[in-house]
């Protein structure tokens, strides 16, 4: 009977090893860069799996590092544009989205623009720069939200593979 359970035991350690094997370089190269033993690891599924959420979460957290250097919320945002758009003479209603104020300020800024007057004109060109700066931001929250999503739907499936639901 010894010697079935060594022969089990040695057979499945040498499939391990066998495994192991089968990692290409590169799967084995990100596995080790992203601190995760590659000997820990099956197949290459696996392995992948795992890099993508290692991944997610790195992106994840770097996202939320530069989104704490800018604006935390759209309600800043809309904020910073109701200022601007007293600046430029544009009225603003309670209801008024942030694209919707970005737009009516875009089209007050053309109109100056269009005047001909060089003062106007200046303050056009200034007023333009702080617009582009609010959309910036914009984008730049929406892109940290979905990049945010997208790592959680990544770690979901992962979830679901190690769980063996998928």
């Amino acid at each position: 009977m010894s010697s079935i359970s060594s022969i089990s035991s040695s057979q499945s350690m040498a499939l391990s090893a066998y495994k192991i094997e089968e990692l290409s370089t590169s799967t084995k190269m990100k596995l080790e860069a992203l601190g995760i033993d590659p000997s820990s690891v099956t197949s290459e599924a696996q392995a992948q799996q795992l890099i993508a959420q290692a991944e997610a979460t790195k992106h994840q957290q770097n996202s939320e590092q530069q989104q704490q250097g800018g604006k935390s919320s759209e309600q800043e945002l809309i904020s910073e544009a109701k200022e601007l758009a007293s600046k430029v003479g544009v009225t603003v209603s309670t209801n008024d989205t942030l694209d919707d104020i970005t737009g009516n300020i875009a089209e007050e800024i053309q109109a100056m623009m269009d005047t001909g007057d060089p003062s106007k004109i200046k303050a056009a060109q200034q007023y333009q720069s702080e617009l582009a700066a609010i959309s910036d931001e914009a984008n730049a929250i929406t892109n940290t939200q979905q990049n945010i999503f997208n790592a959680m739907d990544m770690i979901s499936v992962s979830n679901k593979y190690a769980l063996g639901l998928q």
